[in-house]
């Protein structure tokens, strides 16, 4: 069998930032894979939606060639035209010249099929080589795909796909695929294979792919370092490394790991992709894995949860990420709607008289220290703990709405008999509703109406606190969010990484949450905060 390398970290890889590379980087990247001897070059989406010079959006053929090396190498140029998502009328393509891109990647959902087929003969029209890559082969029966496999073989493209998009294909799923297109498609059609990595098999189905006794060639599709949403893809440099030692050696896999060196790892600095178990749920699950990215993002759930919420999702949406659904899954999930007004009435009567002092998990608290110690030891607040307990701090009370903390702070609790606790009713044990320091809030209740910042525990407490009639109030390591690893919390064991632009977000909408709180309450931070130096607070 002939193996060919295409590589779609441009295209696929761009689903991590954005497709924001930068101009100068996309012709660098191009050009190193083309050096590298990559077969086929994937240069990103055309679409007439986006114009922005620096992405990996493109919105003509004469766009693209812009970022093409002068002198045109053996490896072949696509981009991607995905119906449904990015569209870019096919009419609207410049007739194929020979100077820039070769091929046209089709991809296209089950129900597109008829318009896949008629777009794709326009582009064969217009002289391009036509790749069809239907979306999810998994939800394909049988019959189905061979139906498919006839409408292929009277259009005659250059290359059909088996398209694992949500990562869940194992090896006997995936050879029996191959076989049943191998064996019923026209010889001279391409038969590729696109795998995600969502259960660690990309490489591995790519390789059984590989060692198939077969005329047809076949067309492996990867990223430099796997880069792609969620997951992640195959890797190229793993492929080709492979390919090198075991079929034929034709790649330059130190130009690869040049183009990761130079270009990649600065991105996986500011954004994370790859394995995680919430990924191998989905895929378990077959369904979108940008509902479990939702789940994790959340930082409430343990993965019983995460599958849990993730195996109720409808079939019909299984496929097609809908945000809206895993939002309403997920509050749904959380409800537990409850009578909460002898506990809100008990903590009226623990906090009466005295100045209140929250404790979150932020770097201050540690920083300053010693000034957190002189307020309890002058003022003698009542200190409440936000989703931790630490023995350092003079704790009255922990405050728990995080499902995947509270055994930690359970164990803590059981440790020391004078610290009270108060739960939310989304974690609530029935075993636990007669402790007398023990006490449920109505999760629905504290919640807001931002679905992004919807169940933000220190929202939540001083939500309960105003119900409760407080006096003044003091924060204390509330300090804000930031971008990099290990700057969010006190302790590295709690922290997790948060993209640039989900930081500053939430910011924004936990500073108009507050700027509404603090209309019916006093509110003063102790040690310093992003959300001070926006002047939120009084």
């Amino acid at each position: 069998m002939s193996i060919q390398i295409l590589d779609c970290t441009l295209r696929d890889g761009g689903y991590v930032n954005d497709w924001n590379f930068g101009r100068k980087t996309i012709a660098a990247v191009i050009e190193k894979l083309a050096e590298a001897n990559i077969d086929i070059i994937e240069c990103g989406f055309l679409t007439g939606m986006v114009k922005e010079k620096e992405l990996s959006l493109f919105n003509s053929i004469r766009d693209i060639k812009e970022v093409l090396p002068g002198k045109k190498g053996g490896s072949m140029y696509v981009a991607m035209i995905a119906i449904g998502e990015k569209e870019l009328e096919p009419s609207s393509l410049e007739p194929w010249d020979g100077s820039s891109l070769d091929g046209i990647r089709l991809t296209f959902h089950k129900e597109e099929t008829a318009k896949a087929i008629k777009w794709a003969h326009i582009i064969k029209g217009k002289g391009y080589k036509v790749f069809m890559q239907p979306v999810g082969t998994v939800f394909y029966g049988d019959m189905e795909l061979l139906y498919l496999t006839e409408q292929i073989n009277g259009l005659s493209p250059y290359a059909f796909y088996i398209v694992d998009t949500l990562g869940s294909m194992y090896r006997n799923q995936v050879i029996h695929k191959f076989h049943l297109i191998d064996q019923n498609m026209n010889p001279d059609i391409l038969l590729g294979f696109h795998g995600h990595n969502n259960m660690q098999l990309a490489f591995s189905n790519a390789q059984v792919l590989g060692n198939i006794q077969s005329k047809r060639t076949l067309i492996l599709d990867s990223s430099v370092f796997g880069m792609g949403r969620g997951a992640g893809n195959l890797p190229t440099e793993l492929i080709a490394q492979y390919i090198n030692k075991n079929i034929c050696s034709k790649y330059d896999v130190t130009m690869i790991m040049d183009i990761y060196d130079e270009y990649i790892k600065a991105i996986r600095k500011k954004f994370e992709w790859g394995y995680s178990v919430a990924y191998h749920i989905a895929a378990s699950s077959i369904c979108h894995p940008d509902y479990a990215s939702y789940l994790i993002n959340k930082q409430t759930l343990t993965m019983k949860d995460i599958k849990s919420i993730i195996q109720s999702i409808p079939p019909e949406y299984k496929v097609l990420y809908d945000k809206e659904l895993i939002e309403a899954l997920y509050s749904e999930y959380q409800s537990r709607k409850i009578d909460d007004s002898k506990g809100v009435e008990k903590i009226g009567e623990w906090i009466r008289g005295r100045k209140i002092l929250l404790l979150a998990p932020g770097k201050t608290i540690i920083s300053k220290y010693e000034k957190i110690s002189e307020f309890v030891k002058n003022e003698n607040p009542f200190v409440i703990s936000v989703n931790f307990i630490d023995g350092r701090f003079k704790t009255d009370a922990c405050f728990v709405s995080n499902r995947k903390r509270m055994e930690l702070i359970k164990r803590e609790t059981d440790k020391d008999k004078n610290i009270k606790l108060i739960a939310t009713s989304n974690i609530a044990d029935s075993a636990d509703e007669e402790d007398e320091d023990f006490v449920f809030a109505d999760y629905d209740k504290y919640t807001n109406d931002d679905p992004v910042i919807s169940d933000n525990a220190g929202l939540m407490l001083l939500k309960l606190l105003e119900k409760c009639r407080c006096g003044d109030i003091y924060l204390a390591g509330f300090d804000g969010f930031r971008m990099s690893s290990g700057e969010n919390y006190y302790r590295g064991s709690m922290d997790y990484e948060t993209e640039e632009s989900e930081a500053e977000e939430k910011q924004e909408r936990i500073t108009r949450q507050l700027e509404i709180i603090k209309r019916n309450m006093k509110v003063e931070f102790l040690t310093p905060s992003l959300y001070e130096s926006k002047k939120i607070l009084n």
